[in-house]
């Protein structure tokens, strides 16, 4: 790829034959990189290596490319002088006897010059900073911070009339609440490093020259290795740096799936290619982090650390990391309540200077703060911190780590979810799910791999046979396992299985069975171009009779016996998705072998024995990789709840098609362009940009273009309908996400394991990366981490996320109910009334009361149709939207408004001739200034009950409390602190070391406390019940 080329040909192209200097690394520094510049630097990667393949396509478009770098395309001998390294080309690369690699002194140079082979970590952000940018920073913070200061500022100014508890409350709430937000992050960071240490890889066999200029064998750390140096990889071997294959054994293949996210691993050769291939492309390459899947072989380091491809794509580029919804709905919000605020406290000023009693300024300015204080909600930042906490605690639980909390919330949002198929939908191992056996009469026989399955046993002992597996002891497990190919394991396992207690044997012995009897003598590898492998065994010991096995994809070697037409049965099993090798053999008589029994040859045309026709089919493996445990119940899940699930892959269409069906992805009713390709994609790409569909519709806008209109409408019918993506690379994943954001504005969820997925990570709204098969940088640039990289465990998120926000909606309703019968008596006095709440008392209930409650919904359990609601727009439909303030300030704060002065007119004894005969502009005599508090513990303690009412109601939205179906009270906390808001308000009103604080008097039994007590709840329950029943109102926070 261009971009790549650039960044490994500063690395290579400028160093001079027979030298490597340091300064010539100069140019590329080590610095430190974040995944925000690393995912950006994949983007352009990208985009080069599409424009590289168009340019090839369609000719030169007049273009300056950059001078690709050539390691891939030097002969031993100029690589040995490019690299100042022995690669002793007398033994054609192999390097397994005399003196080869870097000298020891040039070595210890190149690793105290260049360091150590690894990664610079991404400069993270001082956690003391972190905690003071979450404490200090965010408009609602700032917002109650600035109470915090008005408090502090009239209890400096008006010493004696005013005590610092309310400012010191309010200062530990915030302080608790950030600190908890702190630790809850750091908490991901070190389980984000936990995974990253996972991955550590084993030593690497390293061969170098002591002075005297003799081998020396080494096994060294991965990070000692140094440019120059020669290792030796086998199968199972993690490559450790950027390499240049100098021999390998015929057929060998690397998996690239975390770099190039293609399943299937790619073949490997030691020969120079051409030079106009991208290094990315070329097959004598190797990068650091793919897997070497069969053979070894032998390379030379041409990078290290930050100048490998994983290490050196990044571009001095910094993108500010974009607000979360999230963040956008509290910023919302907060503007929201500053402004009602602000209005508020100017209309209790003018309320004040206009009202016949007469107060002294600090009185003034007490109720002028106490009234802009009581419309903040201090509630809602602990709540959102508890809410998102518990969330991400829980999602903890099933395999989601939340690396940033808001992210849980953004998740609740997702509408659309495009997954990868592999490891994601499917488990990541192939698996034989089917086994087709040739009977005496021509027909097959389908079997299930089992030990029962007597009719397979010819099947499985040839399939053993002719197998590429390796038997190795896993030290982590402790016990022996198959390696090797996916596909060759999957053979195995199946054959083994149907021969029962062999299997066992053959690990314990480190050998197939039948091999002693059947040894094999000749085999030509599996390798992608002839797509087979070839095996040739003696039948006896000591005879000269030899049987011949191929095994390979049907298409060919099913020729070997006839014209090569598969049968139905077979093309029936191909339909559902499966991978078909076929699997004939032929029996060599005593003419057919060669002289001595020296078998010979690359392929079928150049062998000295006849493999060209007269073999019989034994049978076929119909292999997948199958479906995950839960998937399928979970993509019905998102059904339900208007989310649309969308497969993007790489893997072939029909085997994404067939997987899709049977997790019910694609459906009979899906439209015409249900299944896209990537090839399809390519030819309606829109315009490069940060916005190419913005472009694109310009382009449509500005001139007749038949070509831009036809790929707009191309895409506005893809997003519309499509729900398989199949055959497409990773930049196209990009533009899939940007077109479902452009054309239908959805909130877009996005799953990704390899290097090259961080850009379509960081496009998601919602990044997802995988913890068990997912690179460094594709957790780095993900929002959330599956800890086993399983679809399902992303919607148990999503329902999580959903659930943290519904109990936000429902914490903010319940706050913001007290707010209009809090200030509403600021106002009485202009008509003559006298006060009916002082300003403690309002920070009493704030404080003392809903703080916690509000809290406390954090907690709160689902409502049944919590997964059967259409997802919430974080843009068109705000958390705090139309419907939430008219239930909290429209119909419960107008029910708890009346019902206040309702209860302070009748069941406060004298009230009445109070209001009637005191003259408003003399003081209060003791009489009547106790009838006048005794008045004010009335109006409190109504609105305390009617906030237990309001928040009995707001645990639900829709759903009814009481009777069969209902949801009952599953939150004890919400109970707990429900029922603590009565006896508190019960301590303050009788206890007298707390009534003159608070500007209470103590209240008769009857009528004053007792018919509050139960008319109150009565009344807000019995409304918000049968309004529920009704389905009234459903707009209210929905």
């Amino acid at each position: 790829p261009c971009n790549r080329d650039m960044s490994i040909g500063r690395t290579i192209s400028h160093i001079r034959p027979g030298s490597l200097e340091m300064s010539d690394f100069a140019t590329t520094p080590l610095r430190r990189t974040s995944s925000d510049q690393l995912a950006a630097a994949e983007t352009a990667r990208q985009q080069s290596v599409l424009a590289h393949r168009r340019q090839s396509r369609d000719g030169p478009s007049g273009d300056t490319w950059p001078q690709p770098p050539d390691v891939h395309c030097l002969s031993l001998l100029d690589l040995g002088k490019r690299l100042d390294t022995e690669l002793s080309e007398g033994t054609n690369g192999q390097c397994n006897t005399g003196a080869c690699g870097l000298r020891r002194e040039r070595a210890e140079q190149l690793f105290r010059e260049n360091g150590p082979n690894r990664l610079t970590p991404p400069e993270l952000e001082s956690k003391w900073l972190k905690l003071l940018r979450i404490t200090f920073t965010g408009l609602l913070n700032v917002l109650l911070w600035f109470c915090v200061f008005a408090e502090m500022t009239l209890y400096f100014v008006y010493p004696g009339q005013k005590d610092p508890v309310t400012p010191a409350i309010l200062t530990l709430v915030i302080l608790l609440t950030s600190v908890l937000q702190w630790r809850t992050e750091l908490k991901a960071q070190a389980t984000m490093d936990q995974l990253s240490q996972l991955q550590s890889a084993a030593k690497v066999r390293v061969v170098r020259r002591d002075s005297a200029g003799s081998r020396l064998d080494l096994d060294l750390d991965p990070e000692q290795l140094v440019v120059g140096d020669v290792i030796f990889l086998e199968a199972g071997n993690m490559v450790p740096a950027d390499v240049r294959i100098i021999h390998c054994t015929s057929g060998m293949e690397i998996d690239k799936s975390k770099l190039s996210g293609e399943t299937e691993p790619e073949a490997r050769i030691s020969e120079p290619v051409a030079m106009d291939i991208n290094p990315f492309e070329a097959r004598s390459l190797a990068f650091v982090g793919t897997t070497v899947t069969k053979g070894n072989a032998t390379a030379v380091v041409f990078a290290t650390g930050d100048r490998t491809y994983m290490g050196d794509i990044a571009k001095e580029l910094k993108m500010p990391p974009p607000k979360s919804s999230l963040e956008i709905q509290i910023d919302h919000f907060v503007h929201i309540v500053a402004l009602v605020a602000v209005a508020v406290a100017a209309l209790v000023l003018l309320a004040n200077l206009m009202a016949p009693r007469r107060r002294l300024a600090s009185e003034i300015l007490e109720n002028c703060a106490t009234a802009l204080f009581t419309q903040v909600p201090e509630g809602l930042l602990p709540t959102v911190t508890f809410s998102l906490l518990i969330a991400s605690e829980k999602m903890k639980d099933k395999n989601v780590l939340v690396k940033k909390l808001d992210a849980v919330e953004t998740l609740g949002c997702v509408s659309v979810f495009c997954s990868d198929k592999t490891g994601t939908l499917t488990t990541g191992e192939m698996e034989t799910r089917e086994m087709l056996v040739q009977q005496a009469d021509g027909s097959l026989r389908l079997c299930k791999p089992s030990a029962e399955a007597d009719a397979a046993r010819p099947l499985a002992e040839a399939g053993l046979l002719n197998n590429a597996v390796k038997v190795d002891y896993d030290e982590h497990a402790g016990c022996l396992k198959p390696t090797g190919s996916p596909t060759e394991v999957a053979i195995f396992k199946a054959c083994a299985q149907v021969l029962g207690l062999q299997y066992a044997q053959a690990l314990a012995a480190n050998m197939r069975p039948g091999r002693t009897e059947k040894p094999a003598v000749f085999e030509i590898p599996f390798n992608s171009e002839n797509k087979w492998m070839l095996t040739v065994h003696r039948c006896k010991e000591n005879d000269q009779t030899f049987e011949v096995i191929v095994k390979g994809a049907a298409e060919r070697v099913l020729r070997l016996c006839g014209d090569g037409t598969i049968p139905d049965d077979a093309k029936r099993l191909m339909a559902e998705g499966r991978r078909l090798l076929a699997l004939v053999r032929r029996r060599l008589g005593e003419n057919e072998v060669p002289e001595n029994g020296k078998f010979q040859g690359s392929g079928l045309a150049d062998c000295n024995f006849p493999v060209q026709q007269g073999f019989e089919l034994v049978g076929f493996f119909a292999i997948e990789d199958p479906p995950k445990q839960g998937v399928k119940e979970a993509v019905r899940r998102c059904e339900r709840a208007g989310v649309k699930v969308v497969m993007v892959t790489g893997d072939h269409p029909d085997t994404a098609r067939a997987i899709a069906s049977r997790l019910d992805i694609l459906q009979e009713s899906s439209g015409f362009h249900s299944v896209v390709e990537g090839s399809t994609l390519e030819g309606h790409m829109p315009p490069e940009g940060s916005e190419p569909f913005k472009m694109l519709d310009q382009a449509v806008a500005a001139a007749s273009d038949s070509a831009a209109a036809a790929k707009q409408i191309f895409w506005r019918q893809a997003v519309q309908e499509t729900r398989v993506f199949a055959r497409v690379s990773p930049l196209h994943k990009k533009i899939i996400l940007q077109a479902y954001q452009h054309y239908e504005d959805r909130i877009v969820a996005m799953t990704g394991d390899g290097v090259n997925d961080a850009p379509a990570l960081k496009q998601a709204n919602v990044g997802i990366a995988m913890g068990l098969r997912g690179s460094e940088l594709a957790r780095e640039s993900a929002d959330i981490v599956l800890t086993d990289d399983n679809f399902a465990s992303a919607i148990d998120g999503m329902e999580q996320g959903r659930l943290s926000s519904d109990n936000l909606q429902k914490s903010i309703m319940y706050t913001l109910c007290s707010k209009l019968p809090q200030v509403v008596p600021a106002f009485a006095e202009l008509f003559g009334l006298p006060e009916a709440l002082c300003a403690a008392q309002v920070l009493l209930i704030d404080i003392g009361t809903d703080i916690w409650t509000a809290v406390a919904f954090a907690a709160q359990p689902k409502e049944a149709s919590l997964m059967e609601r259409e997802p919430r727009h974080p843009k068109k439909e705000r958390m705090v939207n139309r419907g939430i303030l008219l239930y909290s300030y429209g119909y419960v704060g107008v029910m708890q408004t009346c019902l206040c002065w309702l209860m302070y007119f009748t069941v406060t004894p004298a009230i009445g001739d109070l209001i009637s005969s005191h003259d408003l502009l003399e003081e209060y005599t003791k009489d009547e200034k106790q009838i006048q508090m005794r008045g004010m513990t009335v109006y409190y303690w109504t609105l305390v009950l009617g906030q237990v009412a309001a928040g009995v109601s707001a645990t639900t939205k829709r759903q009814h409390l009481f009777g069969p179906g209902g949801y009952g009270f599953p939150n004890k906390l919400l109970t707990a602190t429900l029922i603590g808001e009565i006896v508190l308000s019960l301590i303050v009103m009788h206890w007298r070391f707390l009534m003159r604080p608070f500007e209470m008097e103590y209240l008769a039994f009857w009528p004053s406390l007792l018919i509050p007590l139960f008319a109150v709840p009565l009344v807000i329950c019995a409304a918000e019940e049968t309004r529920k029943r009704l389905g009234l109102g459903c707009g209210f926070g929905a």
